[in-house]
């Protein structure tokens, strides 16, 4: 399954809630009212796109509305994709894929920063860069052991200290042992924080104090978030950020998340790029973060080709059709594919919920 695939799966609650929304909406008429674009905020916001990020991508479009001379709500939605791509943030590529860095891993316990840390080297190590892991988690038990298996499978070094041990100390040892060994990559795991305890965020203020005091190279602070955390994921980003002044985000369990829309309002309100996202447990399944794949899955903006990869559905249009659903599609099979209309995806959608629906049901002991 592919990584767009798995994202589409995970962010299926999501979607149905959006596309219930827009059945409404555009029940009532194409007519571009007032309350056309607040119950389009609206729609946004119970996606957990957030408040901020659903008013800005509307106020946008009312804009373009204005400008272009849209006639209708048809061809506003026609607009909705791209407008909602365009507010993550952007940048971020050069804290893993540039030249010599340092970064720091931070958040609460269970977002897994741990495995991310290990499959972030194993992705490192194979593309040639050296890299080195610092254990400064010496809190959480087995934190250590956890990071010394990734460390092995990727054949990297790691810097360790016993249980208990100053964090701060770890991460001092570990630019050391980076700067002795020519080591271009240096990834360093720390202890889970709750954001709600001014004393673990001030320990861990100090970590990162240290560690760019000590290093000569760049040092990244990244905020690793559990996407179905939803907007405690929001007030929790905020937090770390006030505190440690974040570079960057990565969001993980994008492939089970019915509060995936929660990446999109963090990043756009904190101004943070997400560099990275996890749709699953296989060490493949951290990649690089797409904007474009992930809103085409959260709002339903399949290509044709992408529906008829996964199934075959009746009344598939071929030849795809007009924005408008009273207009007739008139096109070559030669035409290239293009986004479907939402209406268009409203339709497949249906058509395939309600072709899986007539199937019979599978017991695990058929294949007996």
């Amino acid at each position: 399954m592919s990584v767009f695939e798995k994202m589409t799966t995970g962010l299926a609650k999501s979607r149905d809630k959006f596309k219930e929304s827009m059945n409404v909406l555009l029940g009532r008429g194409p007519e571009l009212d007032e309350e056309f674009w607040e119950d389009l905020e609206e729609a946004l916001i119970l996606s957990d796109i957030g408040g901020a990020a659903s008013m800005d991508i509307v106020e946008n479009l009312r804009g373009k509305a204005t400008r272009q001379a849209l006639p209708d709500a048809y061809a506003v939605l026609d607009l909705l994709s791209e407008e909602i791509q365009s507010a993550f943030a952007e940048g971020g590529q050069d804290i893993l894929d540039g030249g010599p860095a340092i970064v720091l891993f931070v958040g609460i316990n269970g977002t897994g920063k741990t495995t991310t840390v290990g499959k972030l080297a194993n992705e490192a190590a194979k593309a040639g860069r050296t890299v080195i892991l610092g254990s400064a988690d010496t809190f959480r038990a087995a934190a250590i052991e956890q990071l010394e298996e990734w460390a092995r499978r990727a054949d990297v070094p790691i810097v360790t200290r016993e249980r208990g041990s100053d964090p701060a100390s770890v991460c001092f040892d570990t630019i050391e042992r980076a700067e002795e060994s020519g080591a271009d990559l240096v990834l360093i795991d720390t202890a889970g924080r709750l954001h709600t305890s001014d004393d673990l965020m001030r320990e861990l203020e100090k970590v990162v104090a240290v560690t760019k005091k000590r290093a000569k190279a760049p040092v990244h602070t990244v905020l690793v978030i559990d996407a179905t955390t939803g907007q405690n994921g929001l007030q929790q980003a905020r937090e770390f950020d006030k505190a440690l002044d974040l570079d960057a985000l990565i969001v993980t369990k994008l492939d089970g998340s019915a509060k995936g829309g929660i990446s999109l309002a963090i990043s756009h309100e904190l101004g943070l790029p997400i560099i990275k996202c996890g749709v699953g447990e296989a060490i493949e399944d951290l990649r690089d973060f797409s904007p474009e794949q992930f809103v085409r899955a959260l709002i339903g903006d399949f290509e044709e080709m992408d529906l008829q990869e996964e199934s075959e559905l009746p009344g598939d249009r071929s030849a795809g059709s007009s924005l408008r659903p009273e207009e007739t599609p008139t096109a070559s099979s030669e035409e290239p594919a293009r986004a479907l209309s939402w209406a268009e995806f409203v339709e497949l959608d249906d058509a395939r919920k309600a072709e899986e629906a007539a199937k019979p049901k599978k017991h695990f002991w058929d294949k007996w």
